[in-house]
């Protein structure tokens, strides 16, 4: 996006950033400060909801607001809505309402009929005064742009203060007994909201992890796009936009999050709405039921300038339906379950408000019919939790689907559709190729459903509960204790209602070990095409598009036959690359064999972390060896900096920029600029190098690093 096109909204954006650091420090930065209680439902096409449960507004619409006030107030409070139409149109007398709250007769508040044309609402506070509606309205009238930009970014603060308060409540939940709560939640809270989560606090002690979540509030909330539309009326979608301004030295070079830019805007916009009678304060509001609870950054006033609260409706807009999708790769769901866990994502407030309701899972059984079951939304378990307890037939033999349907305020929608795997007890049976694993203490099972095993134990009735896990949808690997020499029968439950399976174990003996060691690693990257050059000081980095070789050496009492497979795993995403004679592995002699891989291409360009092989012979597996953490890298083309040596910024342009988690001139890593997670351009502005070389952190390996230059 050139300097010409930016949009407006980038502009104002930045423009806020020069107002003095003070101006959004201590008490004026904060809304932590209670505010008055307003009432709001919205009546459309006949059908009436809480403002809890409504995201826009439309023409036509009916909207019922009082403020619902203690019986003891003391300050009169007018209470004056107005609909704006536009930066560059002021509003006609007639879309301006008053309603005296003190008085018994007007107890109802306001009654408004959305006009054709509105945009926005704003609701205002504010203390009886001689000729405070008129006041009011001028001002409005005669700075309509500034008014609609602070209803934009009071709801676009709102709503971001939601996603920010619903991962705070969930971080903040006690949990006695479960120490790992925290670390098994926090990746899905992240998914669920779109928050940035420190995974560093999670290597702590469980007694620590949740203050260490809670630090840095301000720039949690990352960007959304289904959030930008529904409140974006003016400069359009937000994702670009947020994304750019991130990797700014005004947007905190990837500190910037909506929260803290809204609450900027409009802190800097509102220092200016001020008159010797009058004073504005920005309130954000949260929803619970037809409750408006508003929340203010300073305590009002009333002297003059009296404060003027101000709060902001949902916009008049299309409705956005949210935009759900299935959250994780080949996810398998059991159709009888009692509890059906659809791990969705891609519409944070899905979780953080109440817009979806009347959510279910429509699943289509044989015949051509169809059976509803309620779904709940539950961000701690990162997914629409389904009710089924028995309303799925058991006789199902073959995979059904299922969509996600409800009702996005008040427009009806559909979501993703997933399959069903039905139980079909009796299925189980051990694996051809998984029988001989017993005797390293795991066996694997195929044929049944694996989303329908609820346990897996050892014995007849109340044996010993064995661990378990899937690695098909059809395929389970367990894992045997004790001695099972004499034989064994392994029990697999599925739903309440149906049968468990029990697959009889034959004994056997304990193998012989396969001991391997690692000898030597060599590492060879082919040569640099890039005209920007990445160095990795660090030898425990193995780059994705780099050819390994290992040598292996055999272990006391054993040798090299030939017949053995190397397996070669990365700690995330890819797939497993396996080894033989002839195919990657070459033996030395009967004692040393050498293993060969290139990452990229035989775990697959989505492999990194941890990387370790092991040795297979004869269904006994050795131990898995540690060789490296894999990192991915980026294509660095070039690295412009202005001629200006006082310039604090360069350009750092290339593909694939979000494999960099982290820029810096220095190796301390000082004021470094932070990539946002998922970013998709191929230019970047980072810190201006003392020399020739910055520093950098991989997303794949956030604790190692690299180089960049010369």
């Amino acid at each position: 996006m050139t300097q010409r096109m930016r949009p407006l909204r980038l502009i104002a954006a930045a423009l806020t950033f020069t107002v003095p650091a003070a101006a959004y420090a201590g008490e004026s930065a904060p809304f932590d400060l209670a505010g008055p209680t307003l009432r709001v439902s919205v009546t459309h096409n006949g059908q009436r909801l809480p403002i809890d449960n409504v995201p826009q507004l439309a023409a036509g619409d009916q909207i019922d607001v009082r403020a619902d006030l203690p019986k003891d107030q003391s300050a009169h409070y007018l209470l004056i809505a107005a609909f704006l139409r536009g930066s560059t149109n002021p509003p006609p007398d007639k879309w301006f309402t008053q309603s005296e709250t003190w008085k018994k007769k007007e107890s109802k508040g306001l009654s408004l009929t959305v006009p054709e044309g509105a945009q926005q609402i704003m609701l205002f506070l504010a203390p009886a005064t001689g000729g405070d509606f008129p006041t009011l309205r001028n001002a409005v009238k005669g700075r309509p742009g500034a008014f609609v930009r602070a209803a934009q970014d009071l709801a676009q603060a709102s709503l971001d203060r939601r996603r920010l308060d619903t991962y705070l409540a969930a971080v903040r939940k006690p949990a006695p007994g479960d120490p790992d709560r925290l670390e098994r939640m926090t990746p899905l809270l992240a998914r669920s909201l779109q928050i940035k989560v420190n995974a560093d606090c999670l290597t702590k002690a469980p007694e620590l992890q949740a203050a260490c979540l809670l630090q840095n509030q301000d720039s949690l909330v990352l960007n959304d796009g289904h959030t930008n539309e529904i409140t974006d009326a003016l400069a359009g979608p937000g994702v670009d936009l947020a994304l750019q301004f991130s990797a700014t030295p005004q947007g905190g070079l990837g500190y910037y999050s909506p929260y803290i830019g809204a609450v900027r805007d409009i802190i800097g916009m509102f220092a200016s709405f001020h008159t010797a009678k009058y004073q504005y304060i920005p309130a954000l509001a949260t929803t619970d039921g037809d409750r408006m609870m508003l929340i203010l950054n300073s305590a009002p006033s009333f002297r003059n300038p009296k404060s003027v609260l101000v709060a902001a409706l949902p916009i008049v807009a299309p409705v956005r339906i949210p935009p759900l999708e299935i959250a994780e790769r080949d996810v398998s769901i059991c159709a009888q379950a009692d509890e059906m866990l659809l791990p969705v994502s891609g519409a944070p407030l899905i979780y953080a408000t109440r817009y979806a309701h009347d959510l279910g899972l429509r699943v289509q059984l044989p015949g051509g019919r169809t059976l509803d079951l309620p779904a709940q939304p539950d961000v701690e378990r990162g997914g629409l939790i389904v009710q089924s307890r028995g309303k799925v037939p058991m006789d199902l033999t073959m995979p059904i689907k299922a969509t996600i349907h409800g009702i996005w305020g008040f427009q009806p929608f559909d979501g993703p559709t997933v399959n069903l795997q039905p139980a079909q007890a009796g299925k189980w049976r051990l694996a051809a190729d998984g029988g001989t694993a017993k005797r390293d203490g795991k066996v694997e099972l195929l044929g049944g459903a694996a989303a329908c095993v609820s346990q897996v134990s050892l014995g007849e009735g109340d044996g010993r509960e064995l661990n378990w896990k899937r690695l098909a949808p059809d395929r389970i690997s367990v894992a045997l204790t004790g001695d099972i020499s004499g034989g064994a029968t392994i029990r697999v439950a599925g739903p309440s209602g149906t049968e468990p399976d029990k697959i009889a174990i034959a004994g056997a003996p304990p193998p012989p070990r396969l001991a391997v060691s690692l000898i030597a690693r060599h590492t060879e990257r082919p040569s640099a095409v890039a005209p920007v050059r990445i160095i990795l000081p660090d030898d425990d980095q193995i780059p994705s598009d780099a050819t390994v070789r290992l040598s292996l050496r055999a272990g006391t009492g054993m040798r090299f036959t030939g017949g053995e497979t190397v397996e070669i795993a990365a700690g995330s995403g890819g797939e497993v690359a396996r080894l033989s004679v002839g195919k990657g592995l070459l033996l030395a002699d009967a004692q040393v064999a050498i293993a060969t891989f290139q990452p990229a291409a035989d775990l697959g360009t989505s492999a990194f972390g941890p990387l370790r092989a092991r040795v297979i012979r004869d269904g006994v597996t050795g131990d898995w060896l540690p060789i490296g953490t894999l990192v991915r890298l980026p294509t660095i083309r070039q690295l412009r900096c202005p001629d200006d040596a006082s310039a604090p910024a360069c350009q750092l342009m290339g593909d694939n920029l979000f494999l960099i988690s982290a820029v810096s001139a220095t190796p301390g890593f000082e004021n470094s600029a932070t990539i946002p997670d998922g970013y998709p351009g191929n230019s970047i502005q980072v810190p201006r190098p003392a020399g020739k070389t910055l520093y950098v952190r991989w997303h794949d390996n956030p604790t190692g690093g690299g180089q960049i230059g010369e």
